[in-house]
């Protein structure tokens, strides 16, 4: 990802907010902060292996939560 304007592009796509992707992680609003600009802005500098766990896991909840998105559109398309 290279901005935080493409990390909230693609919370927009899957229809969360940061804080959605914070609590399926089980973190704080500050915790999920810190993370993603750790992750990009710092590009993952100084990131701890925990850091990368949980990005990664985001990204797939992300992910997961734009495919559901998609899946929706097309049913109401139908």
């Amino acid at each position: 990802m290279a901005d935080k304007d493409d990390w909230v592009e693609e919370l927009g796509k899957a229809h969360i907010k940061q804080q959605g992707v914070a609590d399926f992680l089980g973190i704080s609003k500050s915790q999920m902060t810190t993370l993603v600009n750790k992750m990009i802005i710092a590009e993952g500098k100084g990131a701890t292996a925990l850091d990368m766990k949980r990005w990664q896991t985001a990204l797939d909840y992300v992910e997961l939560k734009q495919a559901e998105v998609l899946k929706k559109k097309k049913l109401q398309e139908v």
